[in-house]
């Protein structure tokens, strides 16, 4: 699924000739295109995952509230199981349902990658930051595993790791052309590279 697991394979005495990339793929049809609106405020983030995956943002709640504070009236919308609680971010608790996984990214203004900097999360094939682009949306995501090859800084999103550089982000994303314009880019992006049709 990724330059990580085929490097993974190499080692472990695959053949070379064996080994092939190939990357998780989705199907831009199924996700409607965010129409980038006017909203008050800072644009709201989107993050989508389960439970198992959600720990990379609960471990995370020093950072969350910084960020709440740098920036007042953050909100992140949650599409999964269960929710965290943040003091100075409000979260919109979307329950998951595939009937409505791709309407309710569409909601958000920017999508979210996490991931805790592990072999585990190298090894991720980035199906969240596909999902966001698909819709629409621009991304900013720490600069771990597939982030890196999914995520052109400044053209589909931004590659940010501590608070101060999430904040950049999110401020530079508050512009509605700008957001406009990388959330158009993202989508033809994953058109062709990482569609299935």
């Amino acid at each position: 699924g990724n330059d990580v697991l085929a490097d993974h394979a190499l080692r472990a005495g695959a053949a070379a000739e064996h080994v092939r990339v190939i990357p998780t793929c989705v199907d831009p049809g199924r996700y409607p295109v965010k129409t980038p609106t006017h909203r008050d405020g800072p644009p709201e983030l989107v993050w989508i995952g389960s439970s198992s995956t959600l720990k990379g943002i609960e471990e995370r709640r020093d950072f969350w509230e910084r960020l709440g504070e740098m920036i007042p009236g953050l909100r992140l919308r949650v599409i999964c199981d269960r929710f965290p609680r943040f003091d100075n971010v409000e979260v919109v608790a979307v329950p998951w349902s595939e009937a409505d996984e791709a309407r309710d990214l569409a909601a958000g203004d920017v999508g979210v990658g996490l991931i805790p900097d592990d072999d585990w999360s190298r090894g991720k094939c980035g199906l969240k930051i596909l999902q966001y682009q698909a819709a629409g949306l621009p991304v900013i995501a720490n600069r771990v595993g597939s982030h890196l090859e999914m995520i052109e800084p400044g053209s589909t999103g931004f590659l940010a790791d501590d608070v101060d550089e999430w904040a950049a982000a999110i401020t530079a994303s508050a512009d509605l052309a700008s957001r406009s314009r990388m959330g158009a880019a993202a989508r033809r992006r994953v058109e062709s590279q990482y569609s299935t049709t």
